[in-house]
C-alpha cells in the first residue's frame, strides 16, 4: 500500500462520528462550488494533492530529462494516481483538480497516448485549468504541440513504425476534438490537421492526407499546406484528358 493510501485510510478511520452541525465559515462557503462532494472525497483529494506537490518538488531536483521521466513513471505507480483519477471520474465529481491536471501532463510527457486520449474529454468538459507555468490555457493545444513535435521527428527520420503509431494517435485526437470551435485557435487547429496531412501523405494515405490538408487550409489560411494541397489534388484528381473535337 502506498504512503498516500495508508495516510488516507488512517484519516478516514479517525473521522469523528458526531453529527452535530456547525455553521460554515466564509472560506468554506466561497470554495464549496469547487470542492469535492463529501468528506471522504475531500480527504482523498487533499492527500493526493499533497502527494503530487511533494512529487513536483522532488522533480525540481532533477536536471536530466530521462531521470525526470523515470521518476514520473515510478510516482504514477507508487501513489496510484490513475486509480484515484478513475474514482474521481466515476464518482461524477467536478472541481478544480491539480492532481488530474498534473497527472495528465505527465502522461503526455511519457507519451502514454491511450491514457491521454481517454482523459482529454474530461479535462475539456470540466474546463480544468492548466497550471500557470504553461503558456497555453487550452488542453487540446497542449497535446497538439507535443504530438506535432513527435510527428515531425518521425517524418524527418523516416521512421515508418513511428509514423504509423503517431498517425493512429492523430486520427484519435482529431476524432476527440471534431466538434471543437477553432475560432481564436486557428493556428492550433491548422497545426493539428496540417501535421496529420503530412503524416498520411508520407504513408501514402492520399485520401486522408487530402482531407486533412483541406481542413487545415479551411481553419487557417496560413497553415502551410498550400503546396502540399496542390500536389495531392494533382495526384488524386488528375486533370481529365482534353476531349477530342470532331474535324
Amino acid at each position: 500500500m502506498s504512503l498516500v493510501k495508508k495516510s488516507l485510510a488512517k484519516a478516514v478511520s479517525s473521522v469523528p462520528s458526531s453529527t452535530e452541525k456547525q455553521a460554515p465559515t466564509a472560506a468554506a462557503t466561497a470554495t464549496q462550488a469547487n470542492a469535492p462532494a463529501n468528506n471522504t472525497e475531500q480527504n482523498e483529494y487533499l492527500f493526493f494533492a499533497a502527494a503530487i506537490e511533494s512529487d513536483l518538488a522532488q522533480l525540481k531536483t532533477f536536471t536530466d530529462i530521462s531521470d525526470k521521466a523515470s521518476y514520473k513513471s515510478e510516482a504514477l505507480q507508487r501513489n496510484d494516481y490513475l486509480g484515484y483519477i478513475n474514482r474521481y471520474r466515476l464518482s461524477g465529481q467536478n472541481h478544480h483538480n491539480k492532481v488530474l491536471a498534473w497527472v495528465f501532463i505527465w502522461l503526455v510527457d511519457l507519451k502514454r497516448w491511450d491514457a491521454v486520449l481517454e482523459l482529454l474529454p474530461l479535462l475539456i468538459e470540466q474546463k480544468q485549468p492548466l497550471p500557470t507555468v504553461f503558456n497555453t490555457k487550452h488542453w487540446p493545444a497542449f497535446v497538439i504541440d507535443q504530438l506535432y513535435d513527435d510527428a515531425n521527428y518521425y517524418l524527418t527520420e523516416s521512421k515508418q513504425q513511428g509514423l504509423y503509431d503517431i498517425g493512429f494517435t492523430l486520427h484519435r485526437l482529431i476524432n476527440a476534438v471534431k466538434n471543437q470551435d477553432w475560432a481564436g485557435l486557428e493556428v492550433v487547429g491548422g497545426k493539428l490537421y496540417a501535421i496529420a496531412a503530412k503524416v498520411n501523405k508520407a504513408q501514402l494515405n492520399l485520401g486522408n492526407a487530402l482531407y486533412f490538408a483541406e481542413m487545415a487550409q479551411a481553419i487557417n489560411d496560413k497553415a502551410g499546406v498550400k503546396t502540399m494541397l496542390k500536389e495531392l489534388q494533382k495526384m488524386i484528381k488528375p486533370a481529365e484528358p482534353e476531349k477530342q473535337t470532331a474535324d
